[in-house]
């Protein structure tokens, strides 16, 4: 299967400045949400820093090899990942600057019809069909936890004042185990990745009624941002949005913007 993606960022409502970063690298199937967190432009270093060493990592060599070697595939992800984190942490504590800075990353391989994600933190990663919606990532949260161990709902999770309070993200001091899945993909799907800056102002079902609408993905992608928006926009709102091409004669394209 080839692919189409689409990605926006928007600082939101509330919010001064943006703090989220993405990255579409069509040449390599990746695909990357971070959210940074941290005093000043803390955050935003971090989230910025996460999606380019994730890339440098992953190299077209390391990409051959992987698309061989399943399990090479999913150590070399969670490496990724974690090259990403020891960089982020030796800098915050070199630099008084960025002392607590974090990010929170999803990151998506492609092949064939099957996707893999890696992830720390809170952003997720959604198959959409017309079928229904499907969370592919566990939220490394509190309430996360919570409702994964049966102490509560997924509604008194949305709800929660402790749903902002993750349990990992890169750049922490902490441990960090980055989690992988993997999900196979029907010619209907769509994936999108985002932060939490999308999600915790959408529910799942109007999340799954937008990206199942009819029309281009850029467009889908500006009625999430504004849905987002118009329900408060508390935080900064980050969405990628990756189609399947269903026929030869479809041309595979790819847009990013950063707003």
């Amino acid at each position: 299967m080839r692919h189409k993606a689409y990605g926006i960022s928007n600082i939101g409502k509330k919010r001064e400045n943006n703090e989220d970063s993405f990255l579409i690298v069509e040449e390599k199937n990746i695909y990357i949400v971070a959210d940074g967190m941290g005093g000043h432009s803390a955050g935003e270093v971090a989230s910025q820093n996460a999606v380019r060493l994730v890339d440098e990592y992953l190299t077209p060599d390391r990409i051959t090899d992987m698309k061989a070697d399943r399990q090479l595939l999913k150590r070399e992800l969670t490496n990724a990942v974690l090259f990403a984190h020891n960089w982020i942490l030796k800098s915050a504590r070199g630099n008084k600057k960025y002392s607590g800075m974090g990010t929170t990353i999803v990151l998506c391989f492609i092949i064939g019809d099957v996707l893999h994600t890696c992830h720390v933190g809170d952003s997720r990663a959604y198959v959409i069909t017309p079928a229904g919606i499907q969370q592919i990532t566990n939220d490394h949260s509190y309430v996360g936890e919570q409702v994964r161990s049966g102490l509560m709902t997924s509604e008194e999770a949305r709800h929660s004042p402790l749903k902002n309070q993750i349990t990992q993200a890169l750049g922490t001091p902490l441990h960090i185990e980055p989690e992988y899945n993997e999900h196979v993909l029907d010619k209907d799907s769509t994936v999108l990745l985002c932060s939490d800056g999308l999600w915790d102002m959408l529910s799942d079902d109007e999340i799954r009624d937008l990206v199942n609408e009819n029309g281009a993905l850029e467009r889908i992608c500006n009625n999430l941002i504004l849905k987002a928006n118009s329900a408060g926009g508390n935080d900064n709102i980050t969405v990628i949005l990756i189609g399947l091409l269903k026929g030869p004669d479809q041309e595979l394209t790819e847009t990013t913007i950063l707003t």
